[in-house]
């Protein structure tokens, strides 16, 4: 009996695409370069792991390199308008509240961005514990982060379900005895969410 869900955030709650934002309004050039050399990097994952702070992190790009400054500065400001709720998503936290079941987020997340977006959106406030990559310097998909919720919030992971974009995640979850949904399509996740409980 599943009575814990537990919701990774990008691309499961929050809208995350900046690469295909970048195609929109860079050339498409741009666009992969800093897609590569930004947004896919060891740095972004040492900035989700609390270990590089976001300002840093900005500051090194610049350096490295100095003829996107334009296109990197724009992302750099742009960042926390892409992270906008996925409406149809938030919608349902409230009625999985409602019908009794523990609601927690892991999530890799930098420090300031989490922050930021935790005031801004209301449905944060229906959880009942979080786990955020910065805060605890471990990051999906190492086990660390994930025994951190168990111990935590004394989860028992038999009796819990954990969503998430990324297949790494979710082969995590399910070594260590969750049941899982790996959500391909951030569209499908009340679909998927009706074959493991009622909703």
């Amino acid at each position: 009996m599943i009575k814990n869900i537990v919701f990774d955030l990008g691309r499961v709650l929050l809208n995350w695409d900046p690469y295909s934002y970048m195609l929109k309004h860079f050339p498409k050039d741009v666009a992969e370069f800093l897609e590569k050399n930004v947004f896919e990097t060891d740095d972004w994952k040492l900035m989700d792991k609390g270990e590089l702070t976001e300002e840093d992190l900005w500051e090194d790009k610049l350096k490295k390199f100095p003829e996107y400054k334009e296109y990197i500065l724009h992302m750099k400001e742009k960042v926390l308008e892409l992270l906008s709720p996925i409406k149809e998503n938030v919608s349902l936290i409230p009625l999985l509240k409602e019908r009794g079941y523990k609601l927690y987020i892991l999530s890799n997340f930098s420090k300031e961005t989490f922050e930021k977006v935790q005031k801004k959106y209301e449905f944060f406030k229906f959880f009942d514990g979080m786990v955020i990559s910065s805060h605890v310097k471990e990051i999906k998909p190492n086990e660390k982060i994930y025994q951190i919720l168990i111990e935590k919030y004394n989860i028992k992971p038999e009796e819990s379900l954990y969503i998430d974009d990324k297949i790494e995640n979710i082969e995590t979850g399910k070594k260590l005895g969750f049941k899982t949904i790996h959500l391909d399509d951030p569209n499908k996740l009340e679909e998927r969410l009706k074959e493991y409980i009622d909703i």
